[in-house]
C-alpha cells in the first residue's frame, strides 16, 4: 500500500536550526554531510542548501552547527562555466556515487575588495561536489585547472 505525501510528511523529522534570518525549521532527509568538513571549517560537518526568495541562483550553504558560516554558492552553468572535474576513486567512494546518481557541483562566491569592478569572484579552484541520493559532499582542492573550465563570454 503506497503511503501518501502527508503521512510521509507527517512521518518526516525537523530540526531547528540557527540562520542569519533567524530560527528554521528543516527535514533532516535534507541536510548536507561533509564527512571531512570543508577547508577552513573542518569541524563542521552538516550543512543545509538555501536561496533566498528573490536569487533562485545564488544558494547559502548554512551551517546546522554554527550559524556564523553560511558560504554563497552557485552552479557554475549559471555563470556560463562548462566546469568538468575528475574524481578519484576514493573521492567516488567517499561520495557513494553509483551509476544512477545526480551529481551537483558547486563554486563559492566571494567579495574581491581588491578588485572592486568585478565585484563578487567564484572560486573555480575548490568546487563542491555533492551526490544528490546520498546526500554526502566534499570540496575538492585543485592544484590546477587545465582546458576543464570553459567560460561562455556570450
Amino acid at each position: 500500500m503506497a503511503t501518501s505525501n502527508a503521512a510521509q510528511q507527517a512521518e518526516e523529522e525537523y530540526m531547528e536550526i540557527d540562520t542569519r534570518y533567524g530560527k528554521q525549521m528543516v527535514a533532516k532527509s535534507s541536510l548536507l554531510t561533509f564527512p571531512d568538513g570543508l577547508p577552513g571549517f573542518e569541524h563542521l560537518r552538516e550543512f543545509k542548501l538555501f536561496h533566498e526568495q528573490d536569487t533562485e541562483s545564488v544558494h547559502f550553504l548554512q551551517s546546522t552547527q554554527d550559524a556564523g558560516v553560511r558560504l554563497p554558492v552557485v552552479a557554475p552553468h549559471s555563470c556560463k562555466i562548462d566546469f568538468r572535474i575528475e574524481l578519484s576513486d576514493a573521492e567516488t567512494a567517499k561520495l557513494q556515487i553509483q551509476p544512477e546518481d545526480d551529481i551537483m557541483v558547486l563554486v563559492t562566491l566571494s567579495d574581491n575588495p581588491e578588485q572592486p569592478k568585478t565585484g563578487i569572484t567564484a572560486n573555480l579552484m575548490g568546487p563542491i561536489i555533492i551526490n544528490a541520493q546520498s546526500r554526502i559532499g566534499i570540496q575538492k582542492v585543485l592544484n590546477r585547472v587545465d582546458g576543464a573550465v570553459v567560460i561562455d563570454a556570450n
